[in-house]
């Protein structure tokens, strides 16, 4: 990340007087209008920094308002100080998000990424105090914000987005006892593990995967990163319609693309259904699959302890899966 301008500072003024009496930490009610009050101050939107104006105080402005709140040091006034915190706040988050999806990143290049971000969090706020959980809407948002994809196709910005939030999904999530192979018979419900994520997408999303500090690689055992992303300026990308399925193995999250009969046979486990079950819809979407290909499928899959009996508890999505 490029290196922030310095905090802005502002002559020393003396102490205005309030046109309102500010909350006072004389009881819980007036400690929590206090704490409110200085939180909003320190995560307002990022704008002007000569402090003469803002949004919600449009009369006195926010230098006014830290005199008010703030004592001034030896060296700062009260603005300076209150915009230390301001300024780590929008920074620590922006460097979170672009640890987390450095995919859209490559793709959009870091000023418009960054402005995108800012949008994003300004419509979002954090809502958990875990930073891993700080992108989990931004699928939904380039949903509500298609525009902000132009020159690419929005369904390519929206699948790279689905994709990198998968990753966080996968690396995070619980891993639930596998099946015990003497008591699995074909009538036995399986499901998905809580770190396996299926992803239905339009673009080859993988091109833009550099390496994070996020443990990611290919499922055939090349790192990512390896590949050669188009650089950010192009346009002109092609649809593939991958059918991708994300796993944890020990620290690292790996991806894997799959034929579209075997994404549907795994993802009728999702809802819990039973070997027989699962083999007979697919065979009825997939009339003239070879029964070899099941046995195959099956038996990678508990090499790679993707199904568990035991039903995954509810938690943020890696968005849909189709």
């Amino acid at each position: 990340m490029k290196p922030e301008k310095p905090i802005a500072s502002l002559p020393s003024s003396p102490r205005p007087t309030p046109k309102a009496s500010l909350p006072k930490a004389d009881s819980v009610e007036g400690l929590r209008a206090l704490q409110h009050l200085l939180y909003s101050c320190i995560t307002r939107p990022p704008g002007p920094e000569d402090g003469r104006q803002t949004k919600g105080d449009p009369g006195e402005g926010m230098a006014s308002l830290a005199a008010q709140l703030i004592r001034p040091s030896a060296t700062l006034n009260p603005f300076d100080r209150l915009e230390i915190y301001h300024r780590q706040y929008w920074l620590r988050l922006r460097e979170a998000l672009f640890q987390d999806f450095p995919g859209l990143e490559t793709l959009l290049g870091s000023e418009r990424f960054r402005r995108l971000l800012e949008a994003y969090l300004l419509r979002y706020p954090p809502t958990s105090p875990m930073l891993r959980e700080l992108g989990s809407r931004l699928p939904r948002f380039l949903r509500e914000e298609p525009d902000r994809a132009a020159p690419y196709p929005r369904r390519l910005l929206l699948d790279l987005a689905r994709f990198e939030w998968a990753k966080i999904v996968a690396f995070y999530a619980p891993e639930h006892p596998l099946p015990r192979e003497e008591r699995t018979t074909p009538q036995t419900c399986l499901f998905l593990q809580p770190h396996l994520v299926l992803l239905d997408l339009h673009y080859p999303v993988e091109r833009w995967t550099p390496e994070t500090r996020l443990p990611s690689a290919l499922a055939e055992g090349a790192p990512a990163g390896h590949t050669h992303p188009p650089k950010s300026g192009e346009s002109r990308v092609s649809p593939a319609r991958p059918r991708i399925v994300l796993h944890r193995q020990g620290q690292t999250v790996y991806h894997k693309i799959l034929p579209r009969e075997a994404f549907f046979l795994l993802r009728s486990f999702s809802k819990g259904s039973s070997l027989l079950q699962a083999c007979n819809q697919t065979a009825e979407k997939f009339p003239d699959l070879p029964p070899g290909h099941y046995q195959e499928w099956f038996r990678e899959w508990a090499s790679l302890g993707w199904l568990t009996t035991q039903p995954r508890s509810r938690s943020r999505s890696a968005g849909r899966s189709s």
